[in-house]
């Protein structure tokens, strides 16, 4: 009997412990294709999108692949999709809300969804496309909203057919993402690093709350920025935001005139590169909204007229502005001329800012922000100096109202010693039709030692 009970425990033994060299199966999910047949494309559902919420009258099907996922948290109750591109289309995306959590276990990133169109509801929402219910606000307006826990899976036929992510993303320039054909897509954005005031805080911060979320900025070396957006409900949420540069991938979204970067999860963001930090930076950030610029180092130099330069405020950002709109001088001309810079030891030395405008009525010359750099400015007589243009990106009519852009890197490698950087504005109040404002922020300059 003894002898019976050493066996058996020898045999429970190596059936617990051996693997016979055979790895345990994962089980797979369990996958039925729906029987649905595909009549419209995205593209032809975009074009009947309006920004009031239009219900969908047709028995039209329509295929897309998800790119989103809730599974670390950073999205809620929300998918987005989009299709897969061509060589002479590229993908369009969408977002389908959601009254359901933990949707990434029916529909993985890259799996292809049939959605039946027929009774639901489209709208434009800043530009991308949303496909939902209807809901009705307190105050009566409709727009479209989430579809309810009882018939999204109805709607969202998710099919057998899996692509692998590097098929779907985009890898793309920050300024090639400032776009509204690309919202809602899955892109890659090169060679980028987060702010500097990001860098030793957490990707969420309570301090930087806005809407549940936390804002911070992703920049690239020519000055371009973007905003990467973290949830509160973010599993990495509490983590802090690395130093280096790198790649970061996510879903482009859109609130106001704001393009938003958003991840799906910590493992989008690879920073393994070296972080270029600028030498010398202006963000405006410690300045009091609407007053004459006075700035420790730079000068605000009126050329022609009265006005000066101005310091303002919105969302939390500060920039300088010079607005024409409540003056009534046949020509305004002001300078806005930095601190000396010193060049000394630094080679490759490239310069950038970022502006942008309002209220503008034509592109003139005579209504302008031009850029200027000199080496043998006095701190004060701006005639006196020798300037020489820089050829930089301005805002112009054509550039939303109240969005910066970034000038590009602007090579002042020909450069050493001490510089003066100017903004130099011209404009009219008496001329209503050469009147508007120009904004003026992220004054930096980088270089090598």
């Amino acid at each position: 009997m003894k002898n019976n009970y050493k066996s058996l425990t020898s045999i429970l033994f190596l059936f617990l412990f051996c693997n016979c060299n055979e790895d345990v199966s994962i089980p797979k999910l369990e996958c039925k294709q729906p029987d649905l047949i595909v009549n419209r494309t995205v593209e032809d559902v975009l074009k009947t999108a309006t920004i009031t919420a239009t219900k969908y009258v047709y028995d039209d099907v329509i295929e897309a692949y998800v790119v989103s996922s809730d599974e670390n948290g950073n999205f809620f109750k929300i998918l987005y999709l989009q299709t897969l591109a061509t060589e002479t289309k590229p993908s369009v995306g969408f977002s389908v809300a959601i009254d359901a959590t933990n949707t990434y276990i029916d529909y993985r990133v890259g799996n292809k969804v049939y959605i039946k169109l027929k009774d639901l509801f489209t709208d434009l929402f800043y530009g991308g496309m949303r496909i939902g219910s209807l809901y009705e606000g307190n105050s009566g307006a409709a727009s479209v909203g989430r579809i309810s826990q009882n018939d999204y899976k109805k709607v969202l036929n998710a099919s057998c057919s899996m692509l692998n992510e590097d098929q779907l993303v985009n890898t793309i320039s920050i300024e090639e993402a400032l776009d509204d054909n690309k919202l809602n897509t899955l892109i890659e954005l090169s060679d980028v690093q987060f702010l500097e005031a990001a860098i030793g805080r957490h990707y969420f911060e309570e301090a930087n709350n806005v809407g549940g979320s936390t804002n911070w900025g992703l920049r690239d070396k020519s000055g371009n920025q973007i905003i990467f957006r973290t949830s509160s409900f973010a599993d990495f949420s509490t983590h802090l935001v690395p130093k280096g540069s790198g790649k970061v991938r996510g879903i482009l979204t859109k609130y106001g005139s704001d393009y938003q970067l958003m991840v799906r999860s910590e493992k989008d963001i690879v920073m393994d590169g070296k972080s270029n930090i600028p030498f010398f930076t202006e963000d405006f950030q410690t300045v009091t909204n609407n007053v004459n610029l006075a700035l420790t180092g730079w000068s605000n130099i009126v050329e022609k007229a009265s006005k000066l330069w101005r310091t303002m405020v919105s969302a939390g950002n500060g920039y300088a502005e010079f607005n024409t709109t409540s003056t009534t001088a046949a020509q305004n001309i002001a300078w806005l001329v930095s601190p000396k810079i010193n060049l000394t030891g630094y080679k490759n030395t490239v310069f950038s800012f970022r502006s942008a405008q309002h209220d503008l009525k034509v592109d003139s010359p005579l209504n302008t922000l031009e850029v200027y750099v000199s080496a043998n400015f006095d701190g004060s007589n701006v005639t006196k100096a020798t300037w020489i243009k820089l050829d930089a990106k301005v805002a112009s009519l054509s550039t939303p109202t109240r969005q910066f852009i970034s000038s590009g890197g602007i090579d002042l490698s020909a450069y050493s010693g001490n510089i003066n950087i100017a903004f130099k504005y011209t404009g009219s109040g008496k001329d209503k039709t050469l009147n508007g404002a120009f904004m003026v922020d992220d004054v930096k300059m980088f270089g090598e030692k």
